[in-house]
C-alpha cells in the first residue's frame, strides 16, 4: 500500500516537473539560437576579471532583448507554462481572481497633480473659460478589483486623494470610479481582459456622463439621442486584442480580447486632422475611425484601440458642422481619453486634442491663449506620465508679470506671401534678431492659402545656430479670423528667426499662400 502511494505521489510529481522541464529545455535552445555573433566575439575578447564579466552580462542581455530568435512564442510558451504551474504573477503582471490581467501599482502621492490642476482652473476662470476634470481609474485602482492571494494594490488612495483636494478647491470634476460603482458595473463591463483601458461601452458610458453634467450646468446642450446604445452599430472582432498587459505574458496565460468597433448609425460630417508626433505632416480623413484596425490581426505587432482617432497624437482636430453645440472644446488628456472623446465628438463643432507627453511646440496655457476654447477638458488616469500635469501656468504668469513691469510694445510686420512653386521646402523669414529668453506673441489678422492637402500654414522659430526648428504653431489657413501664436525665445547665445511655410514644411510643392496684418509683440499679448 506504501509502495503504490509513493508510486503515485512519484508520478504525480513527475507529471507536474513535466512543463517545467520541456520550458527549460525551450529556454536553454533559445538562448543557443540567440548568441549571436557579435556576443560570441565579445565573450572570446571579454577580459577575465570582474568587470570583463560585468561587460559581457550587459552586451549579452542587449543582445537578447534586440535580436532574440521568436521573441513571442518564447513570450508566450512562458506564459503558458506559468499558467499551467498555477502561478498568478509574471512579468510585473498579475492575474486577478476574475482572470483579468492588472499591474502592481500603488499609492502614490498626488499633492503635486491636484495642486496643478487646481491652478489650472484659476487659470481658466480668469480667462473666462470653463473646466471640467474627468478621473478614469487604472484597473488596478479599480473599486472591485480582487487581488491574487498575497498580493495587494493601494492605488484606489490616488482616487480618493485626488478627487478630495478637487472637491475642496471647487473644481468641476467627475470621478468615473465612483459612477461605475454606483452604477453596478463590473470590471468585466468596464476593462479588457488583457489591457488596462477601459472598453468602448465603458467611453460610451463616460460621454453621456459627461454630456449629463455639461447639461446640468447650464454649460453645453446635450443631443442624447446621439449616444444611446441604439444609435451605433456593434461590430465585434473575437479574439482580435492583445493588450499592453497581455503583451507582457503572451497570448496563453489569460487569453487574448475581443474588439467591439461601434459606427454610428446616423450620417456624419467630421473633418479630422492629427499631427503625428515628430512630423510636420498632418493626417487628414473625414473619419474619426481608423479602419485599418479591422484587416489584419497581429497581437504583438498593433495596438487595435487606435482605431478610434488613430492613436496618442501631439496635436488632434476634429470638427462636427453637425453638431448641437457650436463650441471649440480643448481636450487634454492620455490614451483613455481617445474611445470617449469618439463619442463626444457627436456633441461639439469642434474639438482640438493635445496629448502634453508628446507635444513639444510651447506650454498648455499658451496654447490655450492662442485658439481661445469655450471649454477645457481633461480625461486621464493618475498613472500617466507627470508630463500631462505640467500646464506652464508659472511661465505664463511670468511672462505676464514681466510684460504688465516693461509695458506691451509691438512691430508691425510686412505681410507675407509664398507663390506656388517646386520647392517641397518654400518658406520665408517672417522676423529675426530675437531676444533670448524673451516671450513673444505673434498675431496674424488673416490667412491665405491655395493648392496642396493641407489645411494649416506654419510658422517656426528656427534656430540659426544649428538650423533646426525648435517650436511650431499651425495657423488654419483662409481663415478671416485673428490668429495667435505665443512662444519664448530659449536662453543662451543662439540666433533665432521665425520662418512662415506654405502649408507645412517639406509639404510646400505647388501651393501658395500669404499671411496679412502680421504682428509681433514682446510680451504675452492677451486678446480681448
Amino acid at each position: 500500500m506504501l509502495h503504490t502511494l509513493k508510486a503515485k505521489i512519484n508520478a504525480k510529481t513527475i507529471l507536474m516537473l513535466v512543463p517545467s522541464a520541456i520550458f527549460l529545455v525551450f529556454i536553454f535552445y533559445m538562448l543557443a539560437r540567440n548568441v549571436t555573433g557579435e556576443v560570441k566575439e565579445t565573450i572570446k575578447d571579454t577580459e577575465i576579471s570582474f568587470y570583463g564579466f560585468s561587460q559581457l552580462s550587459g552586451e549579452f542581455e542587449d543582445s537578447l532583448q534586440e535580436n532574440f530568435y521568436q521573441k513571442n512564442d518564447f513570450i508566450n510558451l512562458n506564459g503558458l507554462t506559468t499558467r499551467v504551474l498555477g502561478i498568478n504573477t509574471l512579468n510585473e503582471r498579475q492575474k486577478l481572481a476574475n482572470g483579468y490581467l492588472a499591474d502592481f501599482t500603488n499609492a502614490t502621492d498626488t499633492t503635486d497633480e491636484a495642486e496643478s490642476i487646481i491652478e489650472l482652473d484659476s487659470f481658466l476662470d480668469d480667462h473666462g473659460i470653463e473646466f471640467l476634470y474627468i478621473l478614469a481609474p487604472n484597473k488596478s485602482a479599480f473599486y472591485a478589483a480582487e487581488f491574487a492571494p498575497g498580493y495587494s494594490s493601494t492605488a484606489y488612495q490616488d482616487i480618493d486623494a485626488m478627487i478630495s483636494a478637487l472637491d475642496a478647491a471647487g473644481v468641476n470634476n467627475i470621478d468615473m470610479d465612483a459612477w461605475f460603482e454606483e452604477n453596478g458595473w463590473s470590471m468585466e463591463d468596464v476593462y479588457f481582459i488583457t489591457d488596462h483601458h477601459w472598453m468602448p461601452q465603458a467611453g460610451l458610458a463616460a460621454a453621456r456622463v459627461t454630456m449629463e453634467l455639461l447639461s446640468q450646468q447650464g454649460l453645453a446642450e446635450y443631443d442624447s439621442t446621439l449616444l444611446e446604445d441604439e444609435s451605433w452599430t456593434v461590430t465585434v472582432l473575437e479574439d482580435w486584442f492583445l493588450g499592453s498587459h497581455g503583451k507582457r505574458v503572451g497570448t496563453l496565460f489569460v487569453g487574448v480580447d475581443d474588439l467591439s468597433v461601434y459606427t454610428p448609425n446616423f450620417a456624419t460630417n467630421y473633418s479630422y486632422s492629427g499631427l503625428p508626433e515628430g512630423s510636420t505632416t498632418w493626417r487628414y480623413s473625414d473619419s474619426i475611425l481608423n479602419l485599418s484596425y479591422m484587416e489584419n490581426k497581429n497581437y504583438f505587432g498593433s495596438d487595435p484601440h487606435c482605431i478610434y482617432l488613430y492613436g496618442d497624437y501631439p496635436l488632434q482636430v476634429v470638427t462636427n458642422p453637425d453638431a448641437c453645440n457650436d463650441m471649440r472644446v480643448l481636450v487634454v488628456g492620455d490614451s483613455f481619453r481617445r474611445v470617449w472623446e469618439y463619442f463626444l465628438t457627436t456633441q461639439f463643432s469642434e474639438i482640438y486634442t493635445i496629448d502634453l507627453r508628446h507635444y513639444t511646440d510651447g506650454t498648455f496655457v499658451q496654447y490655450v491663449e492662442e485658439i481661445q476654447p469655450d471649454i477645457v477638458i481633461m480625461c486621464t488616469n493618475l498613472t500617466s506620465s507627470s508630463l500631462l500635469y505640467t500646464f506652464g501656468t508659472a511661465e505664463y504668469k511670468a511672462a505676464l508679470a514681466q510684460t504688465q513691469a516693461d509695458g506691451l510694445s509691438f512691430i508691425d510686420l510686412p505681410d507675407a506671401a509664398l507663390a506656388a512653386s517646386d520647392s517641397a521646402n518654400s518658406f520665408t523669414v517672417l522676423c529675426t534678431d530675437l531676444t533670448p529668453g524673451q516671450t513673444y506673441t505673434l498675431t496674424v489678422d488673416s490667412t491665405a492659402y491655395s493648392g496642396g492637402e493641407d489645411l494649416y500654414v506654419q510658422t517656426t522659430l528656427q534656430d540659426l545656430s544649428t538650423n533646426k526648428a525648435i517650436y511650431n504653431r499651425y495657423f488654419d489657413a483662409n481663415s478671416a479670423e485673428t490668429q495667435t501664436w505665443i512662444f519664448t525665445v530659449p536662453e543662451g547665445s543662439d540666433t533665432y528667426a521665425v520662418y512662415f511655410y506654405a502649408g507645412t514644411k517639406g509639404h510646400t510643392a505647388n501651393v501658395s499662400a500669404s499671411l496679412e496684418g502680421v504682428r509681433l509683440y514682446t510680451g504675452i499679448y492677451e486678446q480681448p
